[in-house]
């Protein structure tokens, strides 16, 4: 006979999680103290149920799924359930009172938490016998959402999170085991895809311009729709938790822009207006532009990296000087930027500085910057800037040869980083940082990060393929223009590059989360 399963909290997240453990043959136990919340939790379960019988996804029948489920409104009954899963609102008191009561009235079984923000070890200090005591934070909505964060506290015991991780397979679950860091993987690692886009639209780069460049990377949602989605007080709330949580760390300090409309009421769809009014929602992409094989201005593309080589495989160019009316110049560091090629036209990447601030290495020549990430989708927005001089031919020419191969382009008032290359490179920054403290494996870090957020690659995936020398060449740059610490490299992306490794599987003594546990234990 299978485990009884208890679920503290008959919301969204609680009923989710216990329709999951109905359907994998346990029997659960749902509480909630107000009678209303239990009644409108089973309605959603048959209703979803339902759903998925029709699609012939459900096997046996919706009743009899319904009938392993029971409600209540005693501790005293879910304290009996071999284990308790705590998914009550994130309010750390509430939470170590729920958990720590359980904890009085059975002192063997196992008892986890849902939270996303607080620390598992702070709960577990406040219940009998914390070793038993664990982080299961699933994703919602949790009976569709693969991934589930395994997260041990400074007590928990080893066995217990081999047995919850076993247990999370057989519930279909990809789980991951993440060290009791402040916002654990997913709500840390995700931080700078928010607070770095509107940090660009409080630099005056219009939001929707922001989503729609996300999304021609391949991100399912842009930033500022995402967030009318998830709610913006729920994101400004993990924002402020993870800010807290790190004791100040400027790189995630909440902005005003978000405190501003949280404070005004407007809270994304469930208010009918966030960033965006609900109806009608996000204004819609532009429709990329259809191709030419006709006149196209052709350059001569300047630069050893990824973007550089995937230019020259897919979009014309020419290898002759003499044919060139411009030069793509796609190296990253300023450094580098020089004359060359006569006297022809720069359209420059602006990874790591502003157009404006590379117009010196030119002597006046007719200069634009663009930003590309790859790989290059067929949705891909091309970003173009002009010099705070204003157009000019460069820019043109630009405009001419990216909408002459399909793509869209947006020109974007002079900024450094690009839109799309600035978000991701914070992305991958924060990535590095969580695998630095242990947080995760690489392998982990970058499947949690598919499967919770829908990323098309996992972060360090990302940095692998644009190479990790300009992603650091390109930090250094933002941090050299911009002057604030959010954007300098992490040292561990700065000792892989001077030893040469190009993946993060080529590191060794990374702290993985089981040894972290492992040694904190043997420290105390």
């Amino acid at each position: 006979m299978k485990e009884t399963v208890a679920i503290l909290g008959a919301g969204t997240m609680g009923r989710g999680i216990a329709q999951v453990a109905a359907l994998a043959d346990h029997g659960v136990r749902l509480y909630d103290p107000v009678p209303q919340a239990l009644e409108k939790s089973l309605n959603e379960i048959r209703a979803d149920l339902q759903k998925m019988a029709e699609k012939g996804r459900l096997q046996g029948s919706v009743e009899e799924t319904l009938a392993r489920i029971h409600t209540t409104q005693s501790l005293e009954d879910c304290a009996q359930a071999d284990l308790v899963i705590e998914a009550a609102p994130e309010k750390l008191e509430l939470k170590q009172e729920l958990l720590g009561k359980l904890g009085e009235l059975n002192p063997s079984n196992i008892l986890a938490t849902n939270t996303s923000t607080f620390s598992v070890s702070a709960i577990a200090g406040r219940v009998k016998h914390p070793e038993r005591v664990l982080g299961l934070h699933f994703f919602n909505p949790a009976q569709r959402m693969k991934l589930v964060e395994v997260i041990g506290g400074l007590q928990t015991s080893p066995d217990l999170l081999k047995r919850a991780f076993n247990l999370m397979q057989a519930w279909g679950k990809e789980p991951v085991q993440v060290a009791d860091a402040p916002g654990f993987l997913v709500n840390r690692v995700a931080r700078p895809f928010y607070g770095e886009a509107l940090r660009l639209h409080g630099e005056g780069i219009p939001k929707e311009r922001i989503d729609w460049i996300l999304r021609g990377l391949g991100f399912p949602m842009g930033p500022f729709e995402l967030m009318d989605l998830i709610g913006l007080d729920v994101n400004y709330a993990a924002s402020s938790s993870v800010y807290q949580a790190f004791y100040g760390e400027p790189r995630y300090r909440p902005h005003p822009l978000q405190y501003q409309r949280v404070a005004a009421g407007l809270l994304g769809r469930k208010t009918g207006q966030g960033w965006y009014s609900y109806p009608p929602g996000p204004p819609t992409p532009p429709e990329p532009p259809v191709a030419q094989t006709g006149d196209i201005p052709l350059p001569i593309i300047i630069g050893p990296n990824p973007l550089a080589q995937e230019l020259r495989a897919r979009f014309r160019h020419t290898e002759n000087v003499a044919e060139a009316q411009f030069v793509l110049d796609c190296r990253v560091k300023l450094e580098r930027k020089h004359d060359f090629f006569e006297n022809l036209p720069v359209v420059s990447l602006v990874w790591g500085h502003s157009v404006s601030g590379v117009q010196a290495e030119f002597h006046g020549r007719p200069l634009a910057g663009f930003s590309l990430v790859p790989p290059i989708g067929e949705k891909a927005i091309v970003e173009l800037y002009a010099p705070l001089r204003g157009e000019n031919r460069a820019l043109e020419l630009a405009q001419s040869y990216f909408k002459a191969h399909g793509r869209t382009t947006l020109v974007l008032q002079d900024q450094p980083g690009g839109v799309g290359f600035r978000i991701l490179a914070l992305l991958i920054n924060e990535a590095v940082s969580a695998l630095a403290e242990g947080v995760a494996s690489p392998a982990d870090l970058n499947r949690a990060m598919r499967l919770g957020t829908g990323y098309p690659l996992g972060p360090l995936e990302w940095a692998e393929f644009i190479w990790l020398k300009p992603i650091l060449r390109a930090l250094d740059g933002l941090h050299a223009e911009l002057g604030e610490d959010r954007y300098r490299p992490h040292p561990l992306l700065r000792r892989m590059v001077a030893a040469g490794l190009e993946t993060f599987g080529d590191l060794s003594g990374a702290l993985a989360p089981g040894d972290l546990l492992t040694r904190t234990k043997e420290a105390t």
